[in-house]
């Protein structure tokens, strides 16, 4: 376990690294340990349509093209064994994604990846271009502004261009399964919390048996399903937040329980103020598995970005054991 200023956990949150892992902060206010956490669900019916592949997002949320077209025209599922830990980030023109890494000893792995998939589900296509040795002017952020002078792999974008300073994983398209992707659609820009006579909302608190103190929804997600982020009312220590998606009426949480300690200006992130916001959340992708929804998220705190996978598993959301922590703390 690793041990972080304002929270205990096994592996997603960030609280200060340059590397595909974060690295460990002093202090102990909470036990939260969101990769440990079991969650509450229903499952889902087996997806049996077929489905074409969804349109690409453009860097301004609209469609710009579609992906690769698959050879069959039933519908594919992403394969969770074939992921990898294999995240990068754009510079500040979004022309180029930069792959961080010590050395360059998976190098033929690297030119094999040939896809990006980020920003609700935009996908780019990449062009392999150099290993990038960095420089002693490094800051040690893995930002946008300091891309230059960062060790790692570099690669061309080869469309419009990818959102600036944005989180995206990049793929193989061979082996990782475009048309499982489904369209996503963020909640509005002001992101209205649920009203406190909102049906769904009750719902949710009568299946906890906890008061909510709010609630947002961040997505809609086909073919009839709504991702929402829930904090519930502080008992003593005792706090919960949980990342829902409602699907015809079922509901299933992933929740992230912390009990404060000492700091409680630090719960599940550092200097995170004990709340959860919509802000602090975004999709990289959403896909359809054999078993299920299969979401690529990012969450921003004060010092850096987590980027980590939830798949559904039966009546359980399971976090995978791949994920990205980005050393982005103000200077």
């Amino acid at each position: 376990m690793k041990l972080f200023r304002g929270i205990v956990i096994t592996c997603v949150l960030l609280t200060g690294c340059s590397a595909q892992n974060a690295a460990t902060e002093e202090g102990t206010t909470s036990t939260s340990s969101p990769s440990a956490v079991v969650a509450s669900a229903t499952p889902s019916p087996a997806v049996t349509d077929e489905a074409s592949a969804p349109p690409v997002k453009g860097t301004d949320g609209g469609t710009t093209s579609n992906p690769p077209a698959s050879a069959s025209a039933s519908k594919e599922y992403m394969e969770t064994a074939r992921l990898h830990t294999t995240f990068g980030f754009a510079d500040a023109e979004g022309k180029h994604i930069l792959m961080t890494r010590e050395d360059d000893s998976e190098m033929e792995q690297m030119k094999s990846l040939n896809t990006a998939v980020g920003n609700n589900g935009q996908i780019l296509t990449l062009t392999f271009e150099k290993w990038q040795a960095g420089s002693e002017n490094s800051n040690g952020r893995e930002s946008a502004n300091n891309f230059a002078n960062l060790r790692g792999y570099v690669y061309t974008v080869d469309e419009d261009g990818a959102e600036p300073d944005e989180t995206y994983y990049l793929a193989d398209s061979a082996e990782f399964k475009l048309k499982s992707l489904l369209e996503i659609q963020p909640a509005a820009t002001d992101r209205g919390q649920l009203s406190a006579d909102d049906p769904l909302r009750k719902s949710i608190s009568a299946v906890k048996q906890r008061e909510i103190k709010a609630a947002w929804k961040l997505a809609d997600l086909p073919p009839d399903r709504g991702l929402y982020l829930v904090q519930f009312v502080r008992q003593n220590k005792n706090m919960l937040f949980s990342l829902v998606v409602e699907d015809g009426g079922k509901l299933k949480f992933m929740d992230y329980p912390a009990v404060v300690q000492e700091d409680e200006y630090s719960v599940w992130r550092v200097d995170d103020g004990g709340e959860v916001l919509p802000e602090m959340f975004s999709l990289l992708f959403a896909a359809e598995t054999t078993d299920g929804l299969l979401l690529g998220l990012n969450w921003w705190g004060a010092e850096g970005i987590n980027s980590f996978f939830l798949s559904q598993e039966g009546d359980t959301f399971k976090e995978l054991d791949i994920q990205y922590g980005r050393y982005t703390s103000p200077l």
